[in-house]
């Protein structure tokens, strides 16, 4: 059974038609306005993507007002949460259908005791100054030991390009990777090659 991918970082209409055309399993686009690749859910709300490949909105820190707004207007089937606090919450009844997922590095999955029923962790590195994109490696050997003790399905992201993927699943047996910075020509937009490269050597794992 192959990897489940996730490239993220989207931040054009061009680039999601042609990352799409390349079927990975999900493509996300930040919903943090802080961040260079930050795309208004408006926007985002005029791109397409095919049946059945998730489409991921990633946070930081929201309240159920900015998710609704979002998933409303980008119409996000998946949110992707980082730097939450334990007792965060969101009301699972309202947002009936959306999956949620919570990122953070390896370490504060560790201690981490949040009572929200996440489907999926993302496991990442971490930058102060921005969420995804920094191309810094999370800790695999960590990471590892997480899949091992959690339930729910981890995916692998920090760092990762065409080139370490294989060794990265090999290493850590996540359920899925995840993808920015290591498949960009320049910050913000998508090197196809890069991309279909990612794919083709997750896709062998």
């Amino acid at each position: 059974m192959s990897c489940f991918t996730k490239i993220c970082g989207i931040t054009t209409g061009e680039d999601l038609e042609a990352v799409a055309a390349l079927q990975p399993d999900a493509v996300g686009v930040i919903q943090w306005p802080k961040s260079t690749r930050y795309v208004e859910p408006e926007k985002v709300g005029e791109w397409e993507t095919p049946e059945g490949m998730r489409r991921v909105g990633v946070f930081v820190c929201p309240n159920e007002r900015e998710l609704a707004h979002a998933i409303q207007y980008g119409r996000f089937d998946t949110v992707q949460v980082h730097r939450i606090p334990d007792n965060w919450w969101a009301d699972r009844d309202f947002f009936q259908g959306i999956e949620f997922w919570s990122a953070m590095k390896p370490e504060g999955l560790y201690f981490a005791e949040s009572y929200f029923p996440f489907d999926q962790y993302v496991l990442d590195s971490y930058n102060p100054d921005t969420v995804g994109g920094t191309g810094e490696l999370c800790d695999w050997e960590k990471s590892a030991q997480l899949v091992k003790a959690i339930k729910q399905p981890i995916l692998l992201a920090g760092g990762l390009s065409p080139e370490n993927v294989v060794e990265a699943v090999k290493t850590v047996a996540p359920a899925g990777v995840d993808v920015s910075s290591g498949v960009e020509g320049e910050p913000g937009k998508k090197d196809l090659a890069k991309v279909e490269a990612f794919l083709r050597a997750a896709r062998g794992c």
